[in-house]
């Protein structure tokens, strides 16, 4: 196979010199550079020109040159301003000209030098994985048109032909090594396949990172080189070749690489299956690395010494991959295309649903068929057609950081919540009047997840619903109808719940009173409330609370300030209800229900959208006793409420908030991000308190007199969405930033919402 032989021509620096005049009529001064099987050469002009001189390997024959030479001309006609190189015609008027050196005949071609950093020579962060991704999707999409009858070469590194290299296994010296690449190709084998059933065309075939040119931000790829590997390879290469062969040269780790994948996504669609496929193919190229070093070792031993560095991270990461298992990894790149393993190819030049009319179009039938006050986020309304764990993307093909939704609580279109749902929803979808063995292990594993005597489950649809009832469970438990609640909070759309919600109403009914935001002196109030309530002659039902106060400002008091509250709630007969939707499963990072951290145990707890991580689910826990007094009182029913397919939903959130460890993650993360956000608010007028804890985070936006500023809230929230950063807006006066991403937002992600809140905060549009 083409690319096993032991060295590049054997042509000097003087030789390519006389190579570039005689020619090409260049005068240049001529330095080595790197090559695989062709000899480089950067020509250095004395009016500072740059050009590049490649003395062609001898074994690539004329239909391989002439492959190369189309596909550039091709690229120049498609995609002019994509950052390939153009062709320079030699002196005969040929894209490649033959010259003699020591009576050997060698073919060169000659293209301009392409100044920019190599990505072997940086660590990349998340952004630049992410345009280099979108850099090989334009390349491809660029290529979808060509073809040459070179395209079917077989070259080594052409994964499909990986198995037939474990004839040289006995070059490997460790065991450890031949046992990492014997599993890679055994199972690339078992699916080789569905491998070659995949949608194939031109692909470049070897995007490493020697391959790859930045700039000097690492913001923009301004270079993509060597084209000499080019085959026709099912789309999927493109990116898992570039993933894998990122991480053999140590640019990037394996938390970071689903970044690549995800900016390639983003305008060029892969369909599940392929998704499902990249651990065999990444694996299998990086075992790849391991095997032809060891040919190399036996034939080529300098050639060898010069990878030796990256064929040891090759093994490192053979090894990684492995311990975290191909199921985690499929998962985690799922996530980043948007995709899961039965999600269907989408064929490119057919239009869709999604894709259909205009935003302008889709704002005049929305307002037409919703009524013009519907409410939408952002002065320019986003047109959203999927996501995928922290991204959500536009028809368009924009990626935008999702760091508002806490309904995608494990992430946007989690794979295992899809499988789980598709999975029920292809058996039966029936309620809970019938007996149904999902529903119970539902049940049992969120009940055994919260203190004693919180035992018994109700289920509805939605938060409000829950909220509904727990409402309604109080008053019907204790034959009273007083309700305290926090100032300005939120707690739901039925009319019970709006009655309980002063941030949705001027005032508060007589059977509500409001008690104050930390903080206040929490005890005294509380007494003043109930001592109110009686004297318009309502016994006091229950005390509602969002555990995160997110209303109100998000808040994170101290459990001290809250004990007296419930103490005096008790002392009068009534019940504590925790509404947990805003803060529940784990979010906090230190507890994994928010009243835990606000030391105390409530009655009734309530839940909501993210239980179902989207899907529609409500639930409603309290004591068994309770819950049957109020069941035998009013038959209550919910004919959808905890169906199965819900009930699956919800029980697939536990799974992955347990498997993935996101109550650690929402700790690490968001202690990092607090602390970002801390230091960036000291830096620049106009930031004032950051609260909350976890992800879920606030930060005031103030004015110079260090009063609440909303209209400059509005405008950041409004830039960052510009620049590609969602987040919203919270408290009375909606001047502090709510920052509540899915649980499976890292580090990187936080880094990229401060620097681009700096970012905006430095636009002079701010100003007043």
């Amino acid at each position: 196979m083409i690319a096993l032989q032991t060295a590049p021509p054997p042509v000097n620096e003087s030789d390519a010199g006389r190579l570039a005049r005689d020619l090409y009529g260049i005068e240049a001064q001529a330095e080595l550079l790197p090559g695989e099987r062709d000899r480089n050469f950067r020509l250095r002009t004395s009016d500072g020109r740059d050009y590049v001189l490649k003395i062609i390997d001898p074994a690539s024959d004329e239909v391989i040159q002439d492959c190369q030479t189309q596909v550039l001309r091709h690229l120049a006609e498609q995609a002019p301003t994509l950052p390939v190189p153009r062709i320079v015609q030699g002196l005969d008027g040929r894209a490649v000209t033959r010259g003699l050196i020591a009576g050997i005949a060698y073919d060169c071609r000659v293209v301009p030098f392409m100044p920019g950093v190599l990505a072997a020579q940086r660590r990349l962060e998340a952004r630049s994985l992410e345009v280099i991704g979108r850099t090989l999707a334009m390349l491809d999409r660029a290529l979808a048109g060509f073809f040459h009858p070179a395209l079917a070469q077989r070259i080594v590194w052409d994964v499909r032909q990986a198995p037939a290299l474990l004839k040289y296994i006995d070059y490997l010296d460790s065991n450890a090594d031949r046992k990492l690449a014997r599993l890679a190709l055994n199972g690339l084998s078992a699916r080789l396949g569905a491998v070659r059933a995949l949608r194939s065309q031109a692909v470049h075939g070897d995007c490493h990172p020697r391959n790859l040119l930045l700039d000097a931000t690492g913001e923009q790829c301004v270079g993509i080189l060597d084209f000499g590997d080019m085959i026709h390879a099912p789309l999927v290469f493109e990116p898992a070749v570039a993933m894998a062969e990122f991480l053999a040269e140590g640019v990037a780790d394996s938390a970071r690489i689903p970044e690549l994948l995800a900016g390639y996504t983003t305008l060029q669609r892969l369909p599940g299956a392929a998704v499902e496929l990249i651990y065999e193919i990444v694996t299998a190229r990086l075992a790849t690395n391991l095997l032809i070093h060891g040919w190399r070792s036996r034939h080529d031993p300098a050639g060898a010494r010069e990878v030796a560095d990256s064929v040891a991270r090759a093994t490192e990461s053979l090894e990684l991959l492995a311990s975290r298992g191909r199921a985690l990894c499929s998962a985690e790149w799922h996530r980043a295309a948007g995709t899961s393993a039965s999600t269907p190819a989408i064929t490119l030049g057919m239009s869709s649903p999604e894709s259909a009319g205009t935003d302008a179009e889709l704002l005049e039938r929305r307002q037409r068929l919703m009524g013009a006050n519907a409410e939408l986020f952002y002065e320019r309304p986003l047109h959203l057609v999927r996501g995928a764990g922290v991204w959500v993307y536009t028809a368009a093909g924009e990626r935008f950081l999702d760091v508002y939704n806490n309904v995608p609580h494990v992430g946007h279109a989690h794979p295992h919540v899809v499988r789980a749902i598709h999975a029920q929803a292809s058996r039966i979808a029936s309620n809970t009047r019938y007996l149904d063995r999902t529903v119970l292990n539902y049940a049992e594993r969120l009940t055994a997840t919260l203190p004693e005597g919180l035992d018994c489950c109700l289920f509805v649809n939605s938060g409000s619903e829950a909220n509904d009832i727990a409402w309604r469970i109080a008053c019907a438990s204790s034959g009273r109808g007083g309700a305290l609640v926090m100032q300005h909070a939120y707690h739901g759309i039925t009319e019970a719940v709006t009655a309980l919600s002063p941030a949705l109403r001027p005032e508060s009914p007589p059977h509500v009173e409001c008690l104050i935001a930390p903080p206040a002196d929490a005890g005294p109030d509380a007494r003043r409330a109930i001592d109110a309530l009686a004297a318009r002659g309502f016994g006091l039902a229950a005390f509602m609370i969002d555990s995160a106060l997110t209303s109100n400002g998000i808040y994170d008091p101290s459990p001290e300030w809250l004990e007296p509250v419930v103490s005096a709630v008790r002392a009068a007969g009534g019940l504590v209800i925790g509404d947990e939707v805003q803060y529940g499963l784990g979010r906090s990072g230190s507890h994994f229900w928010g009243f835990e951290r606000r030391g105390y145990v409530p009655d009734i707890v309530t839940l909501g959208k993210p239980v179902g991580n989207g899907y529609p689910l409500g639930v409603v826990v309290t004591r068994r006793s309770i819950l049957e007094a109020f069941q035998k009182q009013t038959g209550f029913f919910s004919t959808f409420g905890g169906n199965p397919v819900a009930a699956a939903a919800g029980l697939a959130v536990l799974e992955v908030m347990e498997r993935e460890q996101l109550m650690a993650n929402a700790l690490s993360t968001g202690t990092h991000f607090r602390s970002l956000l801390a230091e960036l608010a000291q830096s620049q007028r106009g930031l004032g308190e950051v609260r909350g804890h976890g992800l879920l985070l606030g930060v005031e936006v103030i004015d110079e007199q260090a009063r609440p500023a909303p209209q400059r809230a509005k405008r950041i929230i409004n830039g960052l969405r510009e620049r590609g950063v969602l987040i919203g807006g919270e408290g009375p006066a909606g001047n502090v930033l709510k920052l509540r991403p899915p649980m499976c937002f890292g580090p990187e992600h936080a880094q990229r919402v401060t620097d681009t809140l700096r970012e905006v905060l430095a636009d002079p549009r701010l100003a007043g």
